[in-house]
């Protein structure tokens, strides 16, 4: 990205956004005392070992704050009791639970994150209270349309909830975008601070950087299925964090989709905070042309009896590379827990290239954890059998990627992602 602004030299900048937005004291507090931290920080170099090495050619430090936009959401919810705000919302109606949730999982501590914190300008609020249980998906789609993003969601859901998020993230040219035709539209009104001329469409030749956080809060005795389905043009760099903290009996089934953008570096990670919580951090991931993704899934086992299943699954074709990172990390109180890790990747290229880091801290002995991680190529013999009952080398391979993907596709707990899978990855393979 091109150099056009000192993000140094940028404090009355954040001070004039607050400004704007009617933000309180406390919130340009947080604000200014991430971005102390961020022009101290390093952007990190993507080195993972001898020869693990993501090629990331990104500098945060050169960003033009200057072109940073809001989003627009279209939001699909036919349940009025869940409550969706947008920044000013939430500002004006539930400010003690922003004050207390707002970056409080994921904390503000290096390059990126703090970056988000001292910048942030688009919010949504997902509040399910007490006692609700949404029998249709709530759907969330993004729509980018500047040139630097930052988005953050912030779910709360109480005691005694059940119901299914999913969301969408695009490029507004990008024609792969999933419209909901009965969708509601957000308008978050555009910064003239951000950009002085409102927002614009996005160039093929413009490079994007989108910054998104996910912070969901989830009580006792629940259920939330969370989806994610990101399809951003490959001019795009995308950082992801989603976090979740459960408590006890509850449960979180994560379904993150990573098939769009230029770099992607996203972290999954469920706090299991209550006894016998449990999480399903699953993913599906395809690469092609010279996309990068580092994807990291982690479950960390706070409280006895707690149980966690990450499992992903990728392939990568042309020139696509893919480092993964797991983790299962069981604390001294959580006694009688189950931790399982498993990563698949098939490359279906020479040019294709994965790594993956599967790792297990134990710090109790009465417990049971396995890990794994397989990286190969397609099956010869197999393809050979296919070809044999009358399938052409192509049709063939079609059905064998289909076959290495179907095992994770039909744990998906939400159901239209589930239909819609094998379409996606057909299309990833066109």
């Amino acid at each position: 990205m091109q150099k056009t602004m000192q993000l140094k030299d940028s404090e009355q900048y954040i001070k004039d956004l607050s400004s704007q937005n009617n933000e309180p004291e406390w919130l340009l507090k947080k604000r200014l005392a991430a971005y102390n931290i961020f022009k101290e920080k390093p952007m990190p170099n993507f080195i993972y070992g001898l020869n693990i090495n993501m090629n990331i050619d990104l500098n945060l430090d050169n960003i033009d704050i200057n072109k940073s936009g809001k989003s627009n959401i279209e939001i699909k919810n036919k349940d009025n009791n869940v409550i969706i705000e947008n920044f000013d919302g939430m500002l004006k109606n539930h400010e003690n639970i922003l004050k207390e949730k707002f970056m409080s999982i994921v904390n503000a501590t290096e390059k990126f994150t703090t970056f988000h914190n001292a910048f942030l300008n688009n919010l949504t609020f997902v509040y399910v209270p007490k006692n609700i249980e949404a029998k249709e998906p709530i759907e969330l789609t993004s729509t980018i349309d500047s040139n630097v993003i930052f988005d953050h969601l912030i779910v709360f859901a109480e005691d005694n909830t059940k119901f299914t998020l999913v969301e969408n993230s695009n490029n507004k040219n990008n024609n792969e975008k999933p419209i909901n035709p009965d969708a509601k539209l957000i308008n978050n009104k555009n910064n003239n601070l951000i950009n002085n001329d409102g927002n614009k469409n996005i160039q093929n030749n413009n490079e994007i950087y989108r910054s998104k956080i996910v912070e969901i809060f989830v009580g006792n005795n629940s259920n939330v299925n969370y989806g994610n389905v990101q399809l951003l043009d490959q001019n795009t760099f995308n950082f992801t964090i989603k976090k979740a903290s459960i408590g006890s009996n509850s449960t979180i089934n994560w379904m993150d989709c990573c098939f769009g953008s230029k770099v992607t570096l996203s972290e999954v990670t469920t706090l299991l905070n209550g006894d016998g919580a449990q999480t399903n951090n699953h993913g599906i991931f395809f690469g092609s042309k010279n996309q990068q993704f580092d994807l990291v899934a982690n479950s960390i086992h706070n409280a006895p009896h707690t149980t966690s299943d990450i499992f992903t699954k990728g392939a990568l074709t042309d020139s696509g590379k893919c480092l993964y990172r797991g983790l299962v990390k069981i604390n001294k109180n959580a006694f009688g827990s189950n931790g399982y890790q498993k990563e698949d990747t098939l490359l279906l290229s020479e040019d294709a290239a994965a790594d993956s880091i599967p790792n297990l801290e134990i710090d109790n002995n009465d417990v049971r954890c396995t890990h794994g991680a397989s990286i190969g190529k397609i099956d010869m013999e197999k393809m050979f059998y296919m070809k044999s009952r009358g399938l052409n080398e192509e049709q063939a391979t079609r059905e064998y990627v289909k076959g290495f993907f179907e095992v994770l596709i039909q744990k998906i707990q939400i159901q239209n992602l589930r239909d819609n899978m094998h379409k996606m990855i057909e299309e990833r393979m066109g």
